[in-house]
């Protein structure tokens, strides 16, 4: 008896202390936390680290998804964060890239325009990221591409917040090569 009383003492305190918390799963293992939300979310008194943990593991897979560039699937796992929290800067920041993307996809005046003003609201939600300022100086380009100031401004902007190495230098050749246009352009018209 005393034995089987450790054993189950053993079990149950591996379970509370060792098993990892829904925070961790949510980072780990997402859908699986994903797959779980009803029972989670269940009862009177949710703690509001479990509701963050199913905010953060719908966050996950949904810039998961954004990256991949499924917008799609990624806006409909930034909508269900907001569900549960409707003020959730990661998920806002990730719709406004979505919209942002999409308008710039489409590339016509207006909606090159309505794009600038989606990463903008991209920059409110998460100032730290450099991509939106990156999209913006594409924007810029794509829209009227001798407009110099605005296009240095906004790919200088981007290498000043975290950017993917990639990007990074992605962000680099595009900010030389708007240079070397824009001194070709001055000495032209001098």
């Amino acid at each position: 008896d005393m034995k089987l009383f450790i054993i189950l003492a053993l079990v149950c305190y591996w379970l509370t202390c060792c098993a990892p918390s829904v925070a961790e799963l949510a980072k780990t293992n997402p859908e699986a936390v994903v797959a779980r939300k009803d029972e989670l979310l269940a009862g009177k008194s949710v703690s509001k680290e479990t509701l963050m943990a199913v905010v953060d593991a719908y966050n996950t897979l949904g810039s998961s998804a954004l990256k991949a560039k499924n917008y799609n699937e990624a806006e409909k796992q930034f909508k269900e964060s907001l569900v549960l929290d409707n003020k959730n800067k990661q998920a806002n920041y990730g719709l406004a890239m979505i919209e942002g993307l999409r308008l710039f996809k489409k590339g016509n005046r207006s909606a090159l325009w309505d794009s600038l003003e989606k990463f903008g609201k991209a920059t409110y939600f998460d100032p730290t990221k450099g991509e939106p300022y990156y999209w913006m100086g594409r924007a810029y380009e794509k829209k009227d591409d001798g407009d110099f100031e605005l296009i240095v401004e906004a790919y200088k902007n981007a290498l000043k917040g975290n950017l993917t190495p990639e990007l990074k230098t992605e962000v680099e050749n595009c900010l030389a090569t708007v240079k070397i246009r824009q001194k070709t352009h001055e000495s032209f018209w001098k």
